[in-house]
């Protein structure tokens, strides 16, 4: 006799098709676990023309979405990344109320908090009374001691800011009854998981947050020999991507017939462009800005290895779409790269001093340069690597088999 399937409310404040970032995570995950079971979705309203848009054209029956709006007053909130965190604070006071109306109608099994994905604020799916999910989660992870130099003001300011929120979050009455409700709670990373112990979770699991849809990113295609060798970074430029570090290991390799591509815009543009002059690497070094996604993968088809530096990222989807496409990576082994990326699949590596990750970026980035079959290599057992071990199908199982769990406690 089949098991019935079971009644679940997400509860993911970004959730978006066609996106990347979070509105992938809340997206992927509502999508992964409704192919064999209604799926309810609470969200943000800066979602709806995507995903309503989406549901349209692909007749999902699925997939039930409730758009939990703000007050007007509210919307203003969204212009600085410190108010973005008030304004997802009181969202999830209101999406509380909305989950305990919903329930009483739907009858769900347990809820599972799915965006954002960060340990230190506390989750609307805590105050429904019913089993309660909690991640995975990401944000404990820190850039390591003296890796902010070359940051600026600005970047100082952040990451102490960051610290700071942190700090005051964690010691939030709320935060701690989310953790104390959770009946599982699930972390990103080791880093993670140290933190979200001391809140009080009772049972704790490390797994990603990020998957992908093997062929989800179009046919493979073998980038043409044109004699050069040409390195990608990819994402929001910010000071914690650690873009300066890669560039820096660029000039230092010398390697001749090499570039450098940089996709993405941020607020660490005309910084990451003076350095680039100060290096004397201008005519080696491609700035292409902001591109729809569709068109950063393209990018990627007409690289050689993804060079992504990152001081504390969780996930890192840009890795993950790398290793799909064939393309060997070169990363710190700080959070979730150092998780995705092994010495089969390119070079993680340690983070000990900033002259000590220079010198080995740039090693890997000769190393590589010179070795066709050793990025051939690496490029396949990091496609092969991607498309078994992170998929959002198998995320799904490993979800459902939590799901499964944590409702027969009930």
């Amino acid at each position: 006799m089949s098991e019935r399937p079971l009644k679940i409310l997400q509860i993911a404040f970004a959730c978006e098709p066609e996106r990347g970032s979070e509105p992938a995570v809340g997206w992927n995950c509502a999508y992964a676990a409704s192919r064999d079971k209604p799926v309810w979705v609470i969200t943000d309203p800066s979602h709806k023309a995507g995903i309503e848009a989406w549901l349209k054209k692909h007749d999902e029956r699925n997939i039930h979405v409730a758009y939990h709006a703000m007050p007007a007053w509210t919307q203003w909130m969204w212009r600085i990344q410190f108010t973005v965190n008030l304004y997802y604070y009181l969202w999830n006071i209101g999406a509380t109320k909305r989950a305990r109306r919903m329930h009483a109608t739907h009858r769900f099994d347990l809820v599972h908090h799915v965006t954002y994905v960060r340990y230190w604020m506390p989750s609307a799916g805590a105050g429904v009374g019913i089993p309660f999910v909690w991640g995975p989660l990401g944000g404990g992870e820190s850039a390591p001691p003296g890796f902010l130099r070359g940051v600026g003001l600005k970047g100082l300011f952040e990451e102490n800011l960051r610290a700071l929120m942190r700090w005051v979050f964690e010691r939030d009455p709320w935060l701690r009854r989310t953790a104390r409700a959770s009946t599982v709670a699930i972390a990103c990373s080791e880093d993670t998981a140290a933190r979200m112990r001391r809140l009080g979770v009772k049972d704790l699991r490390v797994m990603s947050s990020i998957g992908i849809t093997p062929g989800g990113l179009g046919e493979h295609v073998a980038r043409p020999a044109d004699g050069k060798v040409r390195f990608v970074s990819v994402g929001r430029l910010l000071h914690w991507k650690g873009f300066h570090f890669g560039l820096e290991a660029f000039a230092k390799a010398a390697i001749p017939n090499a570039e450098f591509v940089i996709v993405g815009n941020g607020p660490e543009m005309e910084r990451l462009q003076v350095l680039v002059d100060r290096l004397g690497i201008r005519e080696k070094v491609t700035f292409t800005g902001e591109l729809p996604w569709r068109d950063g993968l393209k990018q990627f088809q007409a690289a050689d290895v993804l060079v992504h530096p990152s001081l504390h990222d969780s996930g890192g989807f840009v890795l993950l779409e790398a290793m799909e496409m064939h393309k060997p990576v070169v990363c710190l082994k700080l959070g979730g790269p150092g998780v995705y990326v092994n010495d089969t699949t390119g070079f993680a590596i340690e983070a000990r001093s900033i002259p000590q990750v220079i010198d080995d970026l740039a090693a890997a980035m000769r190393q590589l340069a010179v070795d066709p079959a050793l990025r051939k290599r690496l490029g396949d057992a990091g496609h092969q690597r991607a498309v078994t071990e992170f998929t959002w199908a198998r995320k799904a199982q490993d979800t459902e088999h939590i799901y499964r769990e944590v409702a027969g406690r009930s």
